[in-house]
């Protein structure tokens, strides 16, 4: 049975709910409670509940939107990090256990939950959910609309590909991507009408993520002060890159004894042993530390001396934007996304994709010059303030909300969409 967290004071428990009964006492209290006539309701779906891009994205919006004007549900497939989040945060979540792409039941299920809960709107996040909102959406005759993160959203090997790419182009109302580049290469790959596209940039909390030291983590690690820290946050998978990062790694090692190496995240568990192994291998296991998952991510980039983003690809790169907030200097791989976070040598270094040499060249570079770091750390808080704010990215959300439910659609022939600041 799907399980729905309401208002509750005190630790949140489930409480099991039919959605097929409107007789149900707590789906009752909850469809009515603080619904308005000015109110509008948003049904969420996501497919994961880490600690990632798409999850935090979800979590930032539904925490910091209007709710005098709006009204968030969240669908989630199980429990983990996402669920555990929004239930502190007093969003309803709902878990909607699912077997395949084209489960029934389960979009029976969001069906008959939309239906109960008068959802206005339904939002999507990664392409699988994309796929199963065009479905809903069009059932119902609302509209939806979807968030893409990266190129990993939509993979060449995806099954029933050409039949889901044809979901999403006929089901939703508009696609956002987190980034241009990101829009401009799935423009191709997913044959969208350029005029249904919309790009909102990911954003961060400015006072949240903000310039320190902790020091705290460093003697956790181990790390003593006259070391000089590398970092890196990211699920650990192979598109992450991670082994370009300690192959970068052991060479910076033979630069210096005083390097140390962070990875935080967790992820597929052979992947993660490989990893390990990988560190080993190249002599590396007393210098690299395997954090595991941490949920203070902002204590966390205060911990490192610089950021090094060795992703394959990205879709925009959220973990990015967190440590140039931080004053932490970035190196980022040419992957998609940090080519139009970081302007090279002014915000950050952008070096070759999958070169671990130049990454530690461009490490190096700023471990030997303290002037260079503190010119790019002012440059890059500089412009997540001025560009990357969560307050913004939830305004351009909140916009095309009101765009989409407008009874005169927006998105008109001969005009284009894009949130972008």
């Amino acid at each position: 049975m799907p399980r729905l967290f309401t208002e509750r004071h005190g630790p949140a428990q489930p409480t099991q709910f039919d959605p097929e009964s409107q007789a149900d006492p707590v789906a009752r209290i909850a469809t009515l409670r603080g619904r308005t006539s000015h109110m509008r309701t948003v049904l969420h779906l996501i497919e994961t509940v880490g600690i990632g891009g798409a999850e935090r994205v979800v979590l930032d919006l539904v925490r910091r939107m209007d709710r005098r004007r709006w009204r968030n549900i969240v669908v989630v497939p199980c429990d983990g990090w996402l669920l555990d989040r929004l239930v502190e945060e007093d969003i309803e979540v709902i878990v909607l256990e699912e077997r395949s792409s084209f489960d029934i039941g389960f979009l029976t299920r969001v069906i008959r939950l939309a239906r109960m809960r008068s959802a206005d709107l339904i939002h999507s996040h990664l392409f699988g959910s994309a796929v199963r909102a065009g479905i809903v959406a069009r059932f119902l005759g609302i509209p939806a609309l979807g968030t893409i993160h990266g190129q990993v959203d939509v993979g060449a090997q995806e099954r029933f590909r050409s039949l889901k790419l044809g979901i999403v182009r006929n089901g939703l109302r508009g696609v956002v991507f987190v980034s241009e580049p990101l829009r401009q290469s799935c423009l191709k790959t997913m044959r969208l009408d350029r005029r249904l596209t919309n790009v909102i940039n990911n954003g961060v909390d400015g006072q949240l993520f903000a310039p320190g030291q902790n020091t705290a983590l460093r003697t956790h690690w181990r790390i003593s002060p006259q070391d000089f820290v590398v970092g890196i946050v990211a699920r650990l998978q192979p598109v992450k890159g991670i082994g370009t990062f300690l192959a970068a790694a052991a060479i910076l090692k033979a630069a210096s004894p005083n390097y140390r190496f962070v990875i935080v995240g967790n992820g597929e568990e052979q992947h993660t042993r490989d990893l390990i192994e990988l560190r080993d291998s190249l002599g590396l296991t007393e210098e690299v530390v395997f954090a595991g998952f941490r949920a203070d991510v902002n204590d966390v980039m205060r911990a490192f001396d610089v950021y090094a983003l060795t992703s394959i690809s990205e879709g925009f790169s959220l973990s990015t934007i967190e440590a140039m907030a931080s004053g932490v200097p970035v190196v980022a791989t040419r992957c998609g996304g940090p080519e139009e976070i970081l302007s090279d040598g002014q915000t950050g270094l952008l070096v070759e994709n999958g070169s671990a040499p130049a990454v530690a060249k461009a490490v190096e570079r700023l471990r030997l010059d303290p002037g260079e770091r503190n010119r790019l750390i002012e440059g890059a808080r500089e412009i997540v303030l001025k560009r990357y704010t969560v307050d913004a990215q939830v305004n351009a959300y909140q916009q095309l909300y009101e765009r989409l439910l407008a009874p005169a659609q927006v998105l008109k022939p001969g005009t284009e969409a894009s949130l972008a600041p």
